[in-house]
């Protein structure tokens, strides 16, 4: 669904993930709250910027897309087994977060 006109000049957008984004108008795409490849939550800077150039997070582009970038335009993606195995040495990710 494309995001609705809001209040003071703002657009709000349904996320796949089931939550909501208030952004101001002619901001960029909000980015997703995981990645679309390996499914682990965005969460830096350089995750931003890696899901606006090849829609996924920085290390699945340091790992897939970067050193395939014609054939990642293309629509080449890694196979489920190749993500799985990728998560062997990944550092896992604690969240902790209160909802009032």
């Amino acid at each position: 669904m494309p995001p609705r006109p809001y209040l003071r000049n703002r657009l709000i957008e349904d996320m796949p993930e089931g939550f909501v984004v208030i952004v101001p108008v002619g901001a960029s795409p909000p980015v997703p709250l995981a990645c679309q490849l390996c499914k682990f939550v965005m969460r830096s800077h350089d995750d931003e910027l890696a899901h606006h150039e090849f829609g996924c997070c920085d290390r699945c582009a340091r790992l897939w897309a970067q050193s395939r970038k014609s054939a990642w335009k293309d629509g080449w993606r890694p196979t489920v087994r190749q993500i799985e195995a990728s998560e062997d040495d990944r550092v896992p990710l604690t969240l902790l977060f209160a909802v009032d």
